[in-house]
Formats: structure tokens, sequence, C-alpha cells
């Protein structure tokens, strides 16, 4: 470790002393680990880089175990006193060097400052099965997605389209990974989710809370969206991006439910479907 000039310090708001130099500081290596889904599951805990993500993890009280930020990089005051009182607050706040921080960062041009914060364990659950507690609320289901970029848009696009709770299930993407918090832009600190081990099992506890389940698939049966109107109470079922939905699941559904393309095009991705069927859902 190296000392922290006084200047530098002031100007950034942060009272360290010390710059992380060594790339096998006990810290730096857990925060590392943190790459994998393994150890995100051990440690309850996940990585915010970037400033926007920062400030929504600050803006959304979570709570944040590390702030790091990589030497000389340049705070602007707003951040730098939300910082300071994070810090105030029980928050460890490191700064390491480019060489460390290169090492917990996953992003190709890292920003230079990144939040560790735990799991948001009263809006995110693992569950062996859907809750019966559902009324009211507009849900959609995502089965088998294991795209980070299309789980990180599907979470922003639930936010803006106005859904209550998403259920995974539990082999879908890892939504604590660093690159579908990245592509959810803070979409992630809003919603509730849900992961259950029984997915079909989830559908019929739907359908005992009055609620109709679509697939989204096309067969010779299948609806077409936007002549079948939908409501706030019905929910849909997004499957992976190469399959579709699972045989079980397009069993235990009450219909299916198509978005019609033209002739001789391929099908749309489970994020840009997503997108449709929830705009349809909110109308």
């Amino acid at each position: 470790m190296s000392l922290l000039g006084e200047e530098n310090i002031m100007k950034n708001h942060i009272f360290a002393s010390e710059i992380i130099t060594s790339r096998t500081n006990s810290t730096i290596v857990k925060i590392s680990k943190l790459s994998n889904k393994k150890y995100r599951q051990e440690d309850k805990l996940f990585i915010c880089d970037g400033v926007k993500l920062v400030k929504e993890a600050i803006d959304f009280s979570l709570d944040i175990k590390y702030i790091v930020i990589r030497e000389n990089f340049e705070l602007d005051g707003e951040l730098g006193k939300a910082i300071h009182s994070c810090q105030k607050n029980g928050t460890s706040v490191l700064v390491a060097s480019p060489q460390v921080y290169e090492k917990i960062s996953e992003e190709n041009a890292p920003q230079g400052i990144m939040a560790v914060c735990s799991f948001m364990s009263e809006k995110h659950k693992s569950l062996s099965v859907a809750e019966k507690s559902y009324n009211g609320e507009k849900i959609v289901m995502i089965e088998s997605v294991r795209d980070p970029g299309n789980i990180g848009t599907i979470l922003r696009n639930a936010c803006a389209f106005g859904v209550d709770r998403l259920i995974f299930s539990k082999d879908c993407a890892d939504f604590y990974s660093q690159k579908v918090v990245r592509a959810a832009m803070g979409a992630l600190f809003k919603l509730r989710i849900d992961v259950v081990e029984d997915f079909v099992g989830s559908i019929e506890v739907l359908k005992k809370c009055k609620k109709s389940v679509y697939g989204a698939a096309l067969n010779e049966n299948s609806l077409i969206l936007g002549q079948k109107k939908l409501t706030h109470d019905d929910v849909i079922i997004i499957g992976n991006e190469g399959h579709g939905l699972s045989r079980d699941v397009l069993s235990a559904v009450d219909d299916t439910i198509f978005i019609p393309i033209a002739k001789n095009t391929e099908s749309l991705n489970a994020a840009m479907a997503s997108a449709i069927f929830m705009w349809e859902l909110s109308k």
C-alpha cells in the first residue's frame, strides 16, 4: 500500500489514508471472487460498477459493504458527499491502484468506482414454488433465459411497463452478475423477483389465484397478440432464446399466444418479445 496524499483525499471527499496496490489484498481477493455465482451466493454480495449504478445503490439505500475507487478517479461533489455519508454509516471506502481495480472490474473500460452490496432479500427471494399472495400483481414469468444481456433488458422492460413481479426458473442467468446488473441499469433495485425451483408448480399456483397464464409460443392453435386482449391479471411466460418454452410448461399453460411478424424473418429475441408482451399487459 502507498499513502494517499491529503490533497487528493479532500478533492474526492474520501477519508482514506492508503492506496491498495496488492492484487492479493484479502478484501480485493474477496471482491474479485464475486465474479463467480458460487461466491456471490455464499457471501450474499454483488457488485455495482460505474457512477450511475453506485448513485442508484446509494439512492435506493442498499446495504453497501464496500465502495472501491480507482486511484486518481475524480468524484463530483455530490457523489463524494454521498459516499462520505455512507462511510459514516459503516461502509468501508477503499482506494485501489489501477492494476488492482482492473482485477475486480469486469468492464472493458471501467469508470473507476464500484459498490459492493448485500443481496436485496426482501425484494428478491428464492422459493421452492411461487407463493399464493400475488393477487392484484402484474406478473411475467421467465423460463430458462440464460443470456445476461437479455435478462438485464427484461428487467428494464419490466420496470418501464409497470410489471410488479418477475418469476424466474432457477436455470436463468443470475440477475446479480455484473453483466445483468449493468444491463438492467438500476431496474434490479426496484423490482420484486422470485426464483423458483418448481416452475410448472408455480404456474398451477398462479392459476389457482384466478390468473390466466399464457405461454409465448407459436403452434397451430396459438392466439394472436393484439387480437387477444390481455388483462392486468394475465400472466405471460417468456422462454429460452433458442428453444422457447419447455414441453412441461406448454402443457401447463391455459393457452399460447404469439407476436405476428413478417414471413421469412428470424423470431424476436427474448428481451424484445418481453417488451411487446409487457406493453400489451400495461395497456
